[in-house]
């Protein structure tokens, strides 16, 4: 990949990428972001119960490992981990950028996020980042206190 690319070669890159997603793979994901303002903190900088912005419909490339189920006394709990991976150009224009701690919602399932990157860089320059990856796993919907999905 040369190292100095034109503004059309990115959005070139940038309109095959999105047409693919958006058009022909179609997952469709739900992002919440915590709500700061409303969401009271201890001295440690916890809480128990988080609030939640409105959720932002997106599409993402998805990366599912197999779910697992753990047998602790009361009986199955399964879990999962999925790896996203967001448009960085979508989620400006959404005003949606996904962070440690937010919430997505996909598969009648709801996975937290735990850690973000950036770092598929056309032609090894910082500012041509095209993907935010989330790695996430999967919570409860009673430990989040989301309300339900609106479209």
């Amino acid at each position: 990949m040369p190292k100095f690319l034109v503004g059309r070669d990115i959005d070139l890159f940038k309109s095959i990428a999105r047409e693919l997603v958006d058009d022909v793979i179609q997952n469709t994901i739900v992002l919440f972001k915590i709500n700061l303002s409303d969401t009271k903190v201890n001295i440690y900088g916890e809480s128990l119960n988080k609030t939640w912005h409105t959720g932002v419909s997106m599409y993402a490339l998805i990366n599912k490992d197999p779910s697992t189920i753990n047998y602790e006394g009361f009986g199955a709990d399964t879990g999962q981990t999925i790896e996203f991976r967001l448009d960085r150009w979508a989620c400006e224009e959404k005003n949606a950028y996904p962070e440690t701690g937010d919430v997505i919602y996909f598969d009648e399932s709801y996975y937290q996020i735990d850690n973000t990157s950036e770092t598929q860089f056309v032609g090894g320059q910082t500012e041509n980042n095209f993907s935010i990856v989330c790695s996430t796993f999967m919570v409860r919907k009673s430990d989040l206190n989301i309300e339900e999905r609106i479209n």
